[in-house]
């Protein structure tokens, strides 16, 4: 999803973030299919889809024959899958009244994370719900991610996190997530995570190598690594032996009574 300046670091080039969201998508698509298969996803569900991206998961959901509504900040990746069966909106869950509801399920992947009122959000996308219905927000827990162990490329991480916290990202409203459920309310609330050990080869590698390139100069011209470092890590993400510990996505799911 992309927010404004001080919410969102990426989005800028069409082509280097619609290949961003596709390694979003080949890395964590499969479990949350898995997770929406648990809860019943089917024909003739109302869903609401916040931070759609690059729209997989609503081309999945509708593809089940659920009603989709797919709003995001910046639609130019969404536009073309509007149908009978999905509704794309261009709409900030910041500021904008949600679509009016009853929606079956609310689900949101890695958006909540980069928002500075999270926590009210969350209540806002839980009064969307029909009663019975279901909500689920899946954001990172980063404090596993490593690019490896050489100083320099902990280093990269250190900085890249102290730029996205300054643009209001929080690297552990994963842990949180249940929690914040509970206290929206929700019932039947649980959680599970989900983490990967990839290569250079792997689906979703360039998600990690793209958004690095994506805030590069930004990192280095905020003083939190230097040149040589950052050229380093470029180097490093160009070598095929290259293995990443991906953050874990914490995914949160409740009820609404």
């Amino acid at each position: 999803m992309t927010q404004g300046p001080r919410d969102y670091l990426y989005g800028g080039d069409f082509a280097a973030e619609r290949a961003r969201l596709a390694g979003i998508e080949a890395l964590w698509d499969p479990g949350s299919q898995s997770l929406l298969d648990e809860l019943g996803l089917d024909a003739g569900w109302r869903c609401l889809e916040v931070g759609a991206g690059g729209g997989s998961l609503v081309n999945w959901m509708a593809g089940r024959g659920a009603a989709v509504t797919a709003v995001d900040i910046d639609t130019r990746f969404i536009d073309h899958l509007a149908s009978e069966s999905v509704d794309v909106r261009r709409l900030d869950i910041r500021s904008d009244d949600l679509p009016p509801g009853g929606f079956d399920l609310v689900h949101s992947r890695l958006v909540l994370e980069h928002l500075s009122d999270r926590e009210n959000i969350l209540r806002k996308l839980a009064g969307a719900l029909r009663p019975g219905g279901w909500i689920v927000i899946e954001d990172y827990e980063f404090s596993c991610y490593s690019l490896g162990d050489q100083p320099y490329l902990d280093a990269t991480v250190r900085a890249m996190g102290a730029v996205m916290e300054q643009a209001g990202f929080d690297r552990t409203f994963g842990r949180r997530v249940v929690d914040e459920l509970v206290a929206a309310g929700l019932t039947d609330v649980r959680g599970e995570g989900r983490t990967r050990i990839i290569d250079a080869q792997s689906p979703g590698f360039d998600f990690f190598k793209l958004s690095f390139e994506s805030i590069r100069d930004a990192i280095v011209a905020a003083g939190g690594l230097s040149a040589a470092d950052a050229e380093a890590t470029a180097a490093r993400f160009a070598d095929q032996s290259m293995r990443i510990f991906t953050p874990i996505v914490m995914a949160g799911i409740g009820r609404r009574s």
